[in-house]
């Protein structure tokens, strides 16, 4: 991992930002009216939208950090452990509650005002209604997106850690004298020889024999 994936994570919220706000935009433009006092969209169908906007950004990481473990095959570095972290944070902070309830509130202190008027008890019970009401499925939505977009960057991690350790075993052994591997090769030969020769003799024979077995049937 490196700042490059950092980036396109950070330009991938982003572009899911510039989604979402043109939506809640829409839904503003679009929200019915009774008499000259606007009814404010429904909260439902802004809660569909920070929902979007959760998942818009999950898929979009995954698929990047797919895309970075591919380019890591290909002969790209996929970066440091410390690289590694810091990419996680970021996805944790992209993707951090508070970032999402705070200015969901905010959002329906907007629509709020722009209802009918009332009085501001009777709007502060409706407001934490609401808050109470959609707080827990964008915080569920937001938990099973770090997970998810977690996992995949340990599986890429996981990756990266077995290519070290195999490198690692591969260049110890490259590393052997020549005379120390042929020298193995010999050993191994003479302990199958050695091995034939046992099976061969009569007196390994006849031990079998005595318990009822016969080399010539495969015991």
């Amino acid at each position: 991992m490196n700042d490059d994936l950092k980036g396109r994570l950070e330009a991938i919220d982003a572009d899911c930002e510039r989604a979402a706000k043109a939506e809640l935009d829409k839904l503003f433009e679009t929200a019915p009216s009774t008499g000259s006092a606007s009814r404010g969209p429904s909260p439902q169908a802004a809660e569909a939208i920070w929902l979007r906007l959760i998942g818009c950004k999950e898929e979009g990481f995954i698929q990047e950090i797919r895309t970075a473990k591919q380019k890591k095959i290909g002969g790209s570095s996929m970066g440091s452990a410390g690289e590694a972290k810091s990419v996680e944070k970021a996805v944790n902070d992209l993707l951090a509650d508070e970032r999402y309830l705070a200015r969901m509130r905010d959002f329906y202190t907007q629509v709020a005002g722009e209802t009918v008027p009332e009085t501001s008890q009777a709007q502060a019970k409706r407001l934490d209604l609401i808050d109470t009401t959609y707080r827990t499925g964008v915080e569920n939505a937001l938990r099973r997106a770090r997970e998810n977009v977690l996992f995949e960057l340990s599986l890429n991690r996981a990756s990266k850690e077995d290519d070290a350790a195999f490198l690692s075993q591969w260049k110890q052994y490259s590393t052997l004298s020549p005379w120390r591997a042929i020298w193995t090769i010999i050993l191994l030969s003479l302990t199958s020889y050695l091995i034939a020769f046992i099976i061969a003799s009569e007196a390994f024979r006849a031990l079998l024999e005595r318990f009822g077995w016969s080399t010539g049937t495969g015991m």
